[in-house]
């Protein structure tokens, strides 16, 4: 394939996986543009002449979105010796942050499954002859089945990260 058409390609994707994180992670259009800009460029980083350049955005708004971005630890920047120009790649560590933040909430959502079934549980045996009106427990039963294999499962790729960084 064409470099010329890679180029085009890594553009639509830009654009898609922009619009992707912009609503999942609920962050201004640009910032989502530059967080999938550094994911596509990978470790060679992007300059912040490069941004403003590729994403035709001024200087001030991308400035203020790559502190912003900093700060969230979602991007992070490195130099190279008698260069003046910071490189920006994505945190490596941002996708085990975003992994662990997963799995806390999932914990939670499981404690709270558990409170709402125990709840219904109990208004069940306060009428056991009037079983129409009793609470299905099923789906509380399969959504804590789906908890902990979602979990299981994230845990061991968020433990292969953890090993892969330690190289």
């Amino acid at each position: 394939m064409e470099l010329e058409a890679l180029n085009e390609e890594k553009q639509l994707l830009i654009e898609r996986l922009g619009v992707h994180i912009e609503k999942k992670d609920n962050i201004p259009p640009l910032a989502a543009r530059i967080v999938s800009t550094l994911i596509l460029t990978g470790k060679k980083g992007c300059t912040f002449e490069e941004l403003v350049t590729n994403l035709q955005a001024s200087k001030s708004t991308v400035s203020t979105h790559l502190n912003n971005l900093q700060h969230l630890k979602t991007i992070t920047y490195y130099t190279v010796c008698g260069d003046r120009k910071k490189y920006f790649i994505m945190n490596p560590n941002s996708m085990i942050i975003h992994m662990g933040e997963m799995l806390d909430t999932w914990e939670k959502e499981k404690h709270l499954h558990i409170a709402i079934m125990n709840y219904k549980e109990k208004i069940n045996e306060v009428d056991p002859e009037n079983i129409d009106l009793h609470f299905d427990l099923e789906f509380h039963l399969d959504y804590l089945n789906y908890l902990e294999q979602a979990s299981e499962s994230l845990k061991r790729i968020r433990e292969r990260l953890l090993e892969k960084n330690k190289q």
